[in-house]
């Protein structure tokens, strides 16, 4: 073809890549960029710290380490595994954390997740460095088989972390009445393969 420009897939592929980063009307949110984002002074009042742990395909959920304070203790930062069935995403630091915290408070989006220790997805600490730590500890021991106990495994009978509930269950956000568009991905699979009913906080979708 006349006027034909020659180019391999990889050269293609980057002027694609260019294109899309010269139109600043073309986002993805932080999370294409950063896996663990934090923030000073977050919805919870204090440091917070949030890392996508796990997002494949949304059959499975998608997995949060978080830390913020306690809504009961303000002394004491919590450091969690998060099973959420949303996907927020935001292009700024302040904006994703009012959204995560709307679909966590707001809609009860988080479920708990099994374990087989008591630390393994819950552990609390006086300072943000021994809450850092903790997570740490949490996110070295997930897997993903573990955490979500599917009844054909070995963990299928193993106890849920009700901590996980409680310590969002105590925060109410002002300004977060309404969601923060635009909305989230949604989990379009509503039933737990591991027999243990709908997500935690899912309306009736069928």
């Amino acid at each position: 073809m006349p006027g034909a420009v020659v180019m391999g897939i990889d050269a293609a592929v980057r002027s694609i890549e260019l294109a899309v980063a010269g139109n600043p009307n073309c986002t993805t949110g932080l999370f294409t960029l950063n896996r663990v984002v934090g923030i000073q002074k977050g919805p919870s009042g204090g440091e917070e710290i949030l890392a996508l742990l796990y997002a494949d395909d949304p059959w499975f959920g998608y997995w949060y380490g978080h830390i913020l304070r306690h809504p009961k203790n303000r002394e004491v930062f919590v450091s969690l595994l998060a099973w959420s069935v949303h996907l927020p995403n935001a292009p700024t630091v302040p904006l994703f954390f009012r959204r995560f915290h709307f679909w966590v408070t707001k809609r009860g989006v988080i479920r708990p997740c099994a374990i087989q220790n008591r630390d393994d997805a819950y552990q609390e600490d006086s300072s943000l460095g021994g809450a850092a730590a903790n997570l740490a500890k949490i996110i070295g021991c997930f897997s993903l088989e573990k955490r979500r106990g599917n009844e054909d495994s070995p963990y299928a009978n193993d106890p849920l972390e009700p901590r996980v509930l409680d310590a969002y269950r105590g925060w109410w956000v002002p300004g977060l009445d309404a969601p923060i568009f635009p909305m989230p991905t949604p989990l379009t699979v509503v039933k737990n393969s591991g027999g243990r009913g709908k997500y935690f906080g899912e309306p009736d979708m069928y």
